[in-house]
């Protein structure tokens, strides 16, 4: 479940005059009580809804979802540890790779924490 203010939605949607159905209709499978079940952070949007909200508004789905964002980071990167921690000892190339992403995951991880913050 989200935090309170879940996301910028609804901010963004009233800043360009639109009702919960005008948006919905500009949505694949777009319906006004899914909009305002996302806006009010009962339910969170899934990939195709991301997706759509960046092109309609031209914002990024981290701007849009922060919170949601956020949390999902979070949960990433507590994953991110598990694996690191069952890959130590491990020198296969499989696990090197692994470790790889890993520190790619980190960086990005990082640069997106430090944008957040301006």
């Amino acid at each position: 479940m989200f935090s309170k203010v879940s996301c910028y939605l609804r901010t963004l949607r009233n800043e360009w005059g639109l009702t919960q159905k005008e948006l919905a209709s500009l949505l694949p499978k777009g319906d006004r009580n899914r909009v305002s079940c996302v806006e009010r952070g009962v339910t969170q949007p899934n990939a195709g809804e991301i997706l759509a909200y960046e092109l309609i508004f031209g914002r990024s789905g981290r701007s849009i979802f922060r919170k949601f964002s956020e949390e999902t980071d979070e949960a990433v990167m507590r994953g991110a540890l598990r694996l690191h921690q069952r890959l130590e000892g491990d020198d296969s190339p499989s696990a090197l790779r692994k470790r790889e992403l890993l520190t790619q995951l980190r960086a990005q991880a990082i640069k997106n924490a430090n944008q957040a913050e301006v």
